[in-house]
């Protein structure tokens, strides 16, 4: 069809106005009146519709098929999943109901720039005074019918009153083999389209009405919250284990602390970056969208104006300096040590590449403990309002000092100091073991650390970054802990590997040849007599990773999840690192930084330019302890 035929010419839009669409049954077809009005003044009631741009089919969205809403001022061109969607539009008599609506392939002229960024600007505004938000997830299947009647199944028995949470009665249920065809029902419900766009994380969380429409199937928010809490208590269905099942939950969570955010009396803090991390695994059309597709959950984005007309890697940049400036912080430096730059990208080391898909994790980052706001994290709505009493432990390498900084172009210019060096690496999954320098300087450890027993409560801490629950809020009770870690080595010590959960094992045996102040770990241990005692006990320690609180569920976090392994320093120092650290990576502290950095010298000797490796666990160093003394001078870091 010729370009020429689709002849619909938006007019101007101003800054405060939105387009609304009314649809009108034509014979056997949808034709439509676009109409703007005010957002903040005289409007009437209007659903949003929330929808996957693309169609289920890869064949479909590579077809030059085209389809169009006819209106008086011409045929306006509509995606492929418009299309279906009107179908079902029709035969469900919506029309007559008179209602306005607000879709944004046909209410923004996207070959607008200005007036595309504009109106992403308001998409929170839309969303939430929105009648109603209809969740489009396109034509039904075969299994349409099994998938929504099993979702309101679980979800009636979730809500009953007789159910308690972490009881069997779920599981007994549902993980009879009777279930199995609606398990896989459900599973193909949550693989549809719209479960992994971007868009749609904020487009489900922002307005208290909002219900799914699958063909001529509609069926609540609530009833698919309900499933999604049924689902996580059945561990053995394979569903649990699937990104159609992370998708789901993850957006799950988001929701329910947007809620609670938006209420007056909890004054929730949910900032840009914890929201950009956590929303990794989604996919986006345009990867710009995975800081604006967001931003209306936020509750910091003052600092972020939309701007298509910028590319997708100067918006990352433009973020992460505002991020800086705003805050006075450089905690979101630590990010990009995860979310690194994609080949070809020319993002400096410093700044997080936003792009890369990474699993969900509620704490990704030792920045991302709850006492950082401008941090912060998605843990669990419950967790965040009984903080412990007292003030709340937190990283402060540098105290509380604010950032001293300047950018020259990609370079970011920060004043800080150089603490240690790395020496030694333990083995993990996908590194191997880096072993430390035959000549170990400890004319400046510390003689207190010297003993058997202080290296290997320098190493239990480390292997927990010196915390208690899986979102940091609380100090790690040393003496439990301490006994947890003794008992699984001794075990270990002596054979008892049927004792001990294969992920320790691992972490053991990649950890015994490591050389600590002159000795092996495995010495050192033998050396101990802690480890002797705890081994004649014969009280187990629990080893279920979902514990949050206990030293196994934290070592799980921090070498399983996070990735992270052991490191010495030159100078004997314990702590943990990313499997990106090298050996002879300086251990830095840089002002207005939570954390330890590591920066790796590039370029040529004396060069003075450095790289971001990225943050760093320094048992010792997590306090201010590196701020004084002369052996480590203040100067400034250019970092590429």
């Amino acid at each position: 069809m010729d370009d020429d035929y689709f002849s619909y010419s938006y007019e101007p839009i101003h800054h405060d106005e939105v387009r609304l669409v009314k649809f009108k049954h034509d014979s056997d077809r949808i034709s439509g009146v676009l109409k703007t009005f005010p957002l903040g003044g005289p409007i009437p009631p209007y659903n949003a519709l929330s929808y996957s741009w693309l169609s289920e089919s890869p064949a479909t969205n590579a077809t030059e098929e085209c389809h169009v809403l006819e209106t008086k001022q011409g045929p306006l061109r509509v995606l492929d999943t418009m299309h279906s969607f009107f179908r079902v539009l029709l035969l469900k008599g919506a029309e007559s109901d008179d209602l306005w609506w607000w879709i944004d392939s046909i209410c923004i002229n996207l070959r607008d720039v200005e007036e595309r960024s504009q109106q992403v600007q308001l998409m929170g505004q839309i969303y939430r005074n929105a009648h109603a938000v209809i969740i489009w997830l396109g034509e039904e299947l075969d299994h349409t019918d099994r998938a929504v009647d099993f979702i309101q199944l679980l979800n009636k028995t979730v809500r009953q009153q007789t159910y308690r949470p972490g009881s069997d009665e779920i599981r007994r249920i549902f993980q009879q083999d009777h279930y199995q065809p609606h398990w896989a029902a459900l599973t193909s419900f949550f693989q549809r389209q719209w479960w992994s766009r971007i868009w749609t994380v904020q487009e489900y969380a922002m307005n208290t009405n909002a219900s799914f429409w699958w063909g001529m199937r509609s069926f609540s928010r609530f009833a698919v919250e309900g499933a999604l809490i049924g689902a996580d208590q059945c561990t053995s269905v394979a569903f649990k284990g699937t990104p159609a099942f992370r998708h789901g939950f993850s957006r799950r969570r988001v929701q329910v602390l947007y809620k609670k955010g938006q209420d007056e009396t909890n004054k929730l803090h949910i900032s840009l970056v914890a929201l950009a991390a956590y929303t990794s695994c989604f996919e986006a059309t345009d990867d710009r969208d995975r800081l604006y597709g967001i931003k209306a959950l936020a509750s910091d984005t003052c600092f972020l104006d939309v701007d298509y007309s910028e590319s997708v890697e100067d918006t990352y940049l433009r973020f992460a300096k505002a991020f800086i400036k705003h805050y006075k912080s450089l905690d979101i430096i630590c990010f990009a040590s995860i979310y690194s730059s994609l080949p070809g990208s020319v993002l400096p080391s410093w700044a997080p590449d936003w792009r890369a898909r990474i699993d969900p994790l509620s704490v990704p980052l030792m920045v991302s403990q709850s006492a950082k706001p401008h941090i912060g994290n998605l843990r669990p709505f419950a967790l965040t309002v009984d903080e412990p009493s007292g003030p709340s432990p937190r990283y402060a390498a540098t105290k509380d000092s604010v950032a001293i900084c300047i950018f020259k172009g990609l370079k970011l210019v920060a004043r800080g100091r150089i603490v240690d060096v790395v020496d030694g690496l333990a083995g993990s999954r996908n590194t191997k073991l880096v072993q430390c320098s035959a000549q170990v300087n400890l004319t400046e450890v510390a003689s207190g650390c010297i003993s058997a027993s202080e290296i290997l409560r320098s190493v239990c801490k480390s292997l927990v970054l010196d915390r208690k629950d899986r979102f940091m809020r609380i100090a790690m009770p040393a003496d439990e802990f301490f006994y947890d870690f003794m008992w699984l080595c001794s075990q270990l010590m002596v054979g008892s590997v049927s004792l001990v959960t294969k992920e320790f094992q691992e972490w053991y045996d990649y950890t015994t040849s490591i050389l600590i102040q002159g000795r092996s770990f495995e010495n050192v241990l033998r050396d101990s007599n802690e480890a002797i005692g705890v081994g004649l006990s014969s009280s187990a320690p629990n080893q279920d990773e979902y514990i949050f609180d206990s030293f196994f569920g934290r070592f799980f976090d921090t070498v399983m999840r996070m990735s992270l392994r052991l490191m010495v320093t030159r100078n004997g120092r314990i702590g943990m690192v990313s499997e990106k650290a090298s050996k002879g990576d300086l251990v830095c502290v840089l002002l207005g930084c939570s954390v330890p950095v590591l920066l790796r010298q590039s370029g040529g000797e004396g060069e003075g330019t450095f790289k971001l490796v990225g943050e760093c666990f320094l048992d010792g160093f997590m306090d201010g302890a590196g701020l004084g003394g002369d052996a480590c001078p203040e100067r400034d870091f250019c970092i590429e």
